[in-house]
């Protein structure tokens, strides 16, 4: 390839040339490394190195790249920076051949990925609001619906399925707050800097900046165009949602997998076994499951590539963008896939029936200390032994009798059995944030509140990328 000439003899073997080139990955940013040739050459124009002749016909050649020449590329040629510039070469040579003028690959690809990275951060938020949104109706929906609760995985107090749905609702939205944070740091100009230390070039970065939708620029040349601390702040994001995924999906396997199942889906979500006919598996939330293991894997292998680094930027780089790409892809389509799951969720036989009526007797306890009764401590002893009896199979009317023989007036004995129905329960939690209906209720309506800004954010943020790269692309100004 004709970069190579003046330095270096010989051709690489084609084997070797595709072992190093990321052709097959930089199509994920073809768009963005469009875009910020398109303001290098801008940049070129304010500085009268090129014409506005040169510089329409230009974009028009960027505009008109064929997509397909990326799949097609000679493997020598490298990157999609390099294909890009023989095309330029070709059709503009003018252009072309000052492509590389005060642009190094390096700050160009850093430019590239960071407007890259921020548009999946606008992509993957607008698709979270698009899973919580459904959660929301549905919390709503079944804000009354009996449901149990569960500490170390045993029931432990009676609730409802809209209580529950709006957790993983609030713990979904906190997550994608914190993604949408990452968009700040993103956010900064890398491009003009140079290869590692400067250019003789005078670019006006904080132009170069303004015209590709950047805050500002990246102070330090040798960090603009070396350091992926902002990826990692972008990745670290993503962990965070796919925790509430991962977290989720386990809670709906093991719901729809109960006996009777608490919760279903229509059949759309689930498969059947090759050999068992009456089985149905749950195979939608199980690969939603994985997310916390796939996106964590993409973060180790992102941040040893990006370690171990000796002053400016090498190849090793190179290999830190697919894992990006790998986790932001895979969490997209799962935020999708469990959006059209939760549409159809509905409450299973067992959804009510299931809740252990000892699980009220936290709030007996409580309600014998608050009436005077006895002391927490005292009251906790002596629901533990009316829990151990109706474990055993003792009846309600032993049980009372136990009470009056403990000292407990008719009162607090005839108490006993509202504390053993689960609706009654619910209704005494009187603390903000509880699994009371309308508590429930109140909390949904802040939730959707909140879902709306982030939808909005989003939605705006994608606008803007797509009239920034518009507009760069466009005519001579």
């Amino acid at each position: 390839m004709a970069f190579r000439k003046g330095r270096l003899e010989g051709e690489v073997p084609e084997r070797v040339a595709r072992y190093i080139s990321s052709l097959e990955e930089d199509e994920e940013i073809l768009d963005e490394v469009l875009a910020v040739n398109a303001a290098h050459l801008r940049s070129l124009r304010r500085m009268g190195l090129i014409s506005d002749d040169v510089l329409e016909r230009a974009l028009g050649a960027l505009r008109g790249f064929p997509r397909e020449a990326l799949r097609t590329a000679d493997p020598r040629l490298e990157d999609v920076h390099m294909v890009v510039e023989e095309h330029l070469r070709s059709e503009v040579p003018e252009a072309g051949e000052n492509l590389a003028l005060g642009k190094s690959r390096n700050d160009a690809v850093s430019a590239a990925i960071r407007m890259r990275v921020r548009r999946f951060i606008a992509e993957l938020v607008l698709s979270g609001t698009g899973l919580a949104e459904p959660l929301l109706s549905k919390a709503e929906e079944y804000a009354e619906t009996l449901f149990p609760l569960h500490t170390h995985e045993q029931p432990a107090a009676p609730g409802t399925l809209g209580f529950v749905l709006s957790c993983h609702a609030s713990r979904l939205l906190k997550a994608l707050r914190a993604l949408a944070s990452a968009y700040g740091e993103v956010n900064a100009s890398p491009l003009g800097a140079g290869p590692v230390g400067g250019t003789s070039v005078p670019h006006d970065r904080l132009a170069i900046a303004e015209d590709l939708g950047f805050d500002g620029v990246v102070l330090n040349a040798l960090e603009a165009s070396s350091s992926r601390d902002f990826a990692l702040a972008f990745l670290c994001g993503l962990l965070r949602v796919s925790l509430v995924l991962t977290d989720l999906a386990e809670e709906l396997v093991r719901y729809v997998s109960q006996n009777p199942p608490l919760l279903d889906f229509d059949d759309a979500f689930f498969s059947t076994s090759s050999i068992m006919p009456h089985k149905r598996n749950p195979v939608v939330a199980e690969v939603a499951r994985t997310s916390l293991s796939r996106v964590l894997g993409e973060l180790v292998r992102f941040s040893v590539n990006v370690s171990r680094r000796f002053g400016g930027y090498v190849l090793d780089l190179q290999e830190s963008t697919e894992p990006l790409w790998r986790a932001a892809r895979w969490t997209l389509e799962t935020l999708e896939a469990m959006a059209e799951m939760v549409r159809t969720l509905r409450p299973g036989p067992g959804a009510g029936t299931s809740i252990d009526p000892k699980t009220g007797l936290t709030e007996y306890a409580a309600w014998l200390t608050l009436t005077g009764r006895l002391t927490f401590r005292r009251a906790h002893l002596l629901c533990g032994r009316i829990a151990s009896m109706l474990h055993s199979g003792a009846s309600l009317e032993s049980v009372e009798a136990y009470l009056t023989e403990s000292g407990l007036d008719r009162e607090a004995v005839a108490k006993l059995r509202e504390f053993l129905e689960p609706r009654r329960v619910i209704g005494t939690y009187a603390v903000i944030g509880s699994s009371r209906p309308d508590e429930v209720r109140r909390s949904i309506g802040e939730l959707v509140r909140e879902c709306g800004e982030l939808k909005a954010w989003a939605t705006d943020r994608l606008r803007f990328e797509e009239e920034r790269r518009a507009r760069v692309l466009g005519g001579v100004r």
